[in-house]
């Protein structure tokens, strides 16, 4: 069952491309969303997938989109998938949609536009899965959550953006997330909280246990934090022993009882390696974004200092940015 395209007509666009010439193209009229068959219910996600950049970054990158949400697409810092890098790209260049389980691709009225398989769009156009569409210079994929080769971008995603020994996220999945978080939160003025924390004296137990002892710590303490994080919230593996949890709606207060309730949880639990009990403690710094906080590298940094002043002042303990 395929879609049932409206006709097209010739469009001239400005300079499009290296060459600066003028060209035409078949412009790609809004075509009607796909009907599902009876009893098939629709989905609820869908993914879009940076295949090329002009500098070849971020290549593989997946950002999700659920039903009913949208992703601005565009080089101001505000937008879900920025890109301020592409001069090619407008500001606001263009914005998915999901709706009644259709993904739609909309121009914002785009200095360069936008095409879909290598033809430009006007209005919104339904995108199947599979197409490929681009803005500016840079080339998404667009996949359905039940497409076949969608459990091989799933298995490759997991791959990079899981850490090998905790299976918990890694740095670069952190990374990704805070971007899309932090964007949201201040455009709509909503909380957005980071705690941070690392295991207290963790050398000590590579030297005094060993490195396989170390392992152990840091596999049970991720499987004791990940029984107590929500599934909103991004927990991530950073650093050698370095931990972060990523709390979309929650405020400094919240996040400072989020990360009391792990102090609890890691000092009263018996870390047993074979016969041996090691002693282990977690130290939390805690941040909120905020006009002042406004980027992920400052929101990581205030939650770095209040980390650091919980160390100094005994350890085992939380402290929360209070603005300095």
């Amino acid at each position: 069952m395929g879609y049932k395209e409206l006709s097209t007509d010739s469009i001239v666009l400005g300079t499009l491309g290296d060459s600066g010439r003028t060209q035409s193209y078949q412009a790609v009229e809004p075509r009607q969303p796909l009907r599902k068959p009876f009893g098939e219910t629709a989905p609820v996600e869908a993914n879009v997938i940076l295949i090329a950049h002009p500098d070849n970054k971020l290549l593989g990158t997946r950002f999700r989109i659920s039903l009913g949400s949208s992703l601005e697409i565009g080089r101001a810092p505000s937008a879900e998938i920025s890109l301020p890098d592409v001069l090619s790209i407008s500001r606001n260049h263009a914005r998915l949609h999901f709706v009644g389980g259709d993904v739609e691709l909309e121009d914002l009225h785009s200095t360069n536009g936008t095409a879909v398989n290598d033809r430009p769009i006007r209005g919104r156009v339904v995108l199947r899965s599979g197409d490929r569409f681009q803005v500016g210079a840079v080339h998404f994929k667009v996949l359905h959550e039940r497409d076949p080769e969608h459990a091989y971008h799933e298995a490759i995603y997991q791959l990079v953006m899981r850490d090998g020994l905790t299976e918990i996220y890694n740095r670069r999945k952190y990374e990704e997330e805070v971007q899309r978080e932090m964007a949201r939160a201040l455009r709509h003025s909503r909380p957005l909280a980071l705690v941070l924390f690392d295991i207290d004296n963790f050398k000590q137990v590579n030297d005094n246990y060993g490195h396989l002892s170390g392992d152990f710590v840091l596999k049970t303490l991720a499987a004791l934090a990940r029984e107590v994080v929500r599934p909103e919230q991004v927990f991530a593996r950073v650093g050698g022993e370095e931990f972060v949890i990523l709390s979309p709606e929650t405020d400094a207060s919240g996040g400072r009882g989020l990360a009391e309730r792990l102090r609890e949880r890691f000092a009263n639990h018996e870390f047993l390696y074979g016969s041996v009990q090691v002693p282990i403690t977690c130290s939390f710094g805690v941040a909120e974004a905020s006009k002042e906080v406004a980027t992920p590298e400052a929101l990581y940094n205030a939650a770095d200092r209040a980390l650091y002043a919980a160390k100094t002042n005994g350890r085992n303990r939380v402290h929360v940015h209070d603005g300095s």
